[in-house]
């Protein structure tokens, strides 16, 4: 009845668990694995717990609220199964904690206490530790329909802020130490804002995924230390610093891939740049498809005035403020022409929920093209979450009922069944296996509302193929 893929194997496996469990456990145990949607790896890992971890394997399988939460995460996720195995106690931490969004800033204050004394640059093996410690939370949220799709993009995304904005603030301290505080002409302390594009910026970071970033600091000057150099230097070893600290692989893997290439002048230009550089490059010679992403920028980490200031002083650039369908259309061309490039390169993208002819990637083209086309005239439109863009849209009637209605029940499923590609293994991924057992398991993963039928490789196909089409 539970439906084991090896039935012999789990027959032995269970056998063993029928020595250290009490039968009322036990029973719970095969209920529990009844309802999940991978009851061979379950199984598996709770044996691997009770040999591994036998202390914390007892006191939470005798949990009634705790032992659920076991089979969830070791049922959806292998990497994260294979954290608990090694830290257990994750499991208890993020029991007490999963019916809010946690905030940035007390994620900054949990992680000073994670990483401790003495100041300095941490370590990148604890920084990707705390992501994965937060990521067990996250995923009980998003698993138990505790959150919504906005509440765990929401958490996905302050987790981000909070290790952008520790890294930098000690990365900047201990150069400050050797440099000085770097100073303007004035003798006003200089700022440096990260700021955060593409879904990060948007807040709507995936669960593994590239997080695009833009370095700016307020502007020329000098440190006022004994070893003095220039603000240019100076920030710019603090954006290399911190953008090597987050993309080394550790034991516990990367704590998140960095992708510069959507500063000015992409990956020919500075690692970071001033504010008045970033200024004139946006007014004079930023291509259109360059002031459209910055409809999703915002300032994650650092001090925020100069990339506020930046920001403030682009919009203006971004929305047309007339019914002006050129800057539309040749952003429509450089679209076409990468999809052609990925479709030569890759093969046929039909699976892939990002890439595919009306997945992820044109619902945001079409909000962010809706946006630049009526912002100008109507300031409620501009926000960078693609769901809540849906809406403002939908309610200055940009969007007819039926069509929101159609893109923001896409775009859920959509992100939805590209989480469950990527937290099985934290891999950044966005394409539908090939065999077939492999999609009968994504289907079991899925929301049961989401696909209106018995979970199958069938239903899930035709699901994902109706919202592509509409």
């Amino acid at each position: 009845e539970i439906g084991f893929r090896h039935p012999t194997r789990a027959i032995a496996f269970l056998a063993q668990l029928e020595t250290i469990l009490a039968p009322a456990i036990l029973r719970r145990v095969l209920i529990l694995l009844a309802s999940s949607p991978d009851p061979d790896q379950a199984l598996s890992s709770l044996l691997d717990l009770a040999e591994r971890q036998p202390q914390a394997f007892h006191r939470l399988t005798r949990s009634k609220t705790e032992l659920p939460l076991l089979v969830v995460v070791f049922s959806y996720s292998r990497f994260l199964g294979e954290e608990l195995l090694r830290h257990p106690e994750w499991l208890e931490q993020a029991a007490g904690d999963m019916h809010r969004v946690v905030p940035a800033e007390e994620l900054v204050e949990k992680l000073e206490a994670f990483l401790g004394h003495p100041p300095g640059p941490p370590s990148p093996l604890k920084l990707a530790l705390f992501r994965r410690q937060q990521l067990v939370r996250i995923l009980l949220r998003d698993i138990q329909g505790l959150a919504d799709l906005s509440e765990i993009t929401g958490d996905l995304s302050n987790l981000a802020d909070a290790i952008l904005h520790v890294a930098y603030r000690r990365l900047r301290e201990e150069l400050a130490i050797r440099f000085g505080a770097p100073r303007d002409a004035g003798a006003h302390p200089c700022g440096f804002s990260v700021l955060a594009l593409g879904k990060l910026g948007g807040r709507e970071l995936n669960y593994s995924s590239d997080i695009d970033l833009m370095f700016v600091y307020s502007g020329a000057g000098e440190t006022d230390g004994p070893a003095t150099v220039s603000n240019k230097e100076f920030f710019q070893k603090v954006a290399t610093q911190l953008t090597e600290l987050l993309s080394i692989h550790t034991a516990e893997g990367m704590c998140y891939r960095v992708d510069l290439r959507l500063r000015p002048d992409g990956s020919l230009g500075e690692v970071c740049i001033s504010l008045d550089g970033a200024r004139a490059y946006y007014r004079s010679r930023a291509r259109d498809w360059e002031l459209q992403m910055l409809i999703k920028a915002r300032v994650a980490a650092g001090e925020p005035d100069p990339g506020r200031a930046l920001l403030a002083s682009v919009e203006p650039l971004i929305y047309s403020t007339t019914l002006d369908f050129g800057a539309i259309e040749s952003v429509s061309a450089t679209r076409e022409r990468i999809h052609e490039k990925l479709a030569a390169r890759r093969g046929p993208v039909g699976h892939d929920v990002k890439l595919a002819r009306g997945g992820i990637r044109d619902i945001e083209f079409l909000v962010q093209c809706l946006q630049r086309l009526h912002g100008g005239r109507e300031a409620w439109v501009r926000h960078g979450g693609s769901l809540l863009a849906l809406f403002r849209l939908r309610d200055k009637e940009f969007l007819s009922p039926i069509e929101y209605s159609r893109l923001a029940s896409a775009y859920q499923f959509l992100r939805n069944l590209e989480h469950r590609l990527q937290f099985a293994d934290d891999r950044q991924t966005h394409t539908l296996p090939s065999h077939r057992d492999d999609r009968e398991l994504l289907a079991r993963r899925m929301p049961a509302a989401q696909l209106g039928s018995a979970p199958s490789a069938e239903s899930l196909l035709k699901e994902l193929n109706t919202h592509l089409e509409e």
